[in-house]
């Protein structure tokens, strides 16, 4: 039987005896990195030795399920955890979920941390949320997902590599400078702490963006608004400035004058 387990986020306290349990009765243990999963068995004092570690992350997972024995699965106790709290969350959990569902094999979970929950509490901002994970490097599919969040009807909640997360309120500060957004940085750590502001705030409010960080998007009040058409498209239709800036009014809340300005500054005119 697989289980999958939680493991603490940052504070060791939050790995309850259910999870120590099964880390312990498990023969084999299947990690997003066996060299972070041997640690975490030191700090709580539990025995490795017979123990077979599988290291089983984005990279290698296609190759290790179908390497993996369906039997030895079913008939041995295995556990499954990331690097950080719950599996399944930017990581190949869920891959190993289907894996077991296709070979029906046994499986379930024990619930702990989890990043993207608790920042979703600290920051208020309530209601019905969206996990995006990580961002995007680059390109199209980046701007696309930042559209997204932004004009998004329900609270987001993101990953994004501390090194970019200077580039990404720049990119809020010029799409949607007045957006007061949440970061957390260090969540359940000694050095825990939470920020709330503008993206501009923010840049000039935080001095050390290195660790490990999550950012919550409120919901956007005029979703409501919100056209199957991305304001890009809208963009690039073959209407005057002033229809544009409208139509774009309507879909960010942003002043029609402001998206006016913006339009003219872009095309040089």
């Amino acid at each position: 039987m697989v289980t999958f387990v939680a493991t603490p986020i940052g504070n060791l306290g939050d790995m309850g005896e259910r999870g120590k349990r099964a880390l312990e009765e498990a023969e084999i243990i299947l990690a997003e990195d066996t060299r972070v999963a041997k640690k975490l068995f030191q700090l709580l004092n539990l025995p490795i030795g017979g123990k077979k570690f599988i290291s089983l992350h984005h990279h290698n997972s296609k190759k290790v399920l179908s390497q993996l024995s369906p039997e030895e699965l079913k008939n041995r106790p295995v556990v499954y955890i990331s690097d950080a709290g719950m599996p399944g969350v930017s990581d190949p959990g869920s891959e190993l979920v289907q894996f077991c569902q296709q070979e029906k094999i046994p499986y379930t979970a024990i619930p702990g941390a989890s990043a993207p929950l608790t920042a979703y509490l600290l920051s208020g901002f309530g209601g019905e949320f969206t996990f995006m994970g990580f961002l995007p490097s680059k390109g199209e599919e980046r701007e696309k997902k930042l559209e997204e969040a932004i004009n998004s009807p329900r609270t987001t909640i993101l990953f994004e590599a501390p090194h970019r997360l200077p580039k990404l309120m720049e990119e809020l500060k010029k799409k949607a400078p007045h957006l007061h957004l949440f970061l957390a940085k260090e969540l359940t750590k000694k050095f825990e702490t939470l920020y709330w502001g503008t993206p501009q705030e923010l840049l000039e409010k935080i001095e050390n963006w290195k660790g490990e960080w999550v950012v919550v998007l409120p919901p956007n009040p005029n979703a409501h608004l919100s056209s199957p058409i991305s304001p890009k498209e809208i963009e690039e239709l073959p209407l005057p400035p002033k229809q544009k800036a409208k139509l774009l009014s309507k879909i960010t809340g942003k002043p029609v004058k402001e998206i006016y300005r913006q339009l003219i500054e872009e095309k040089g005119e």
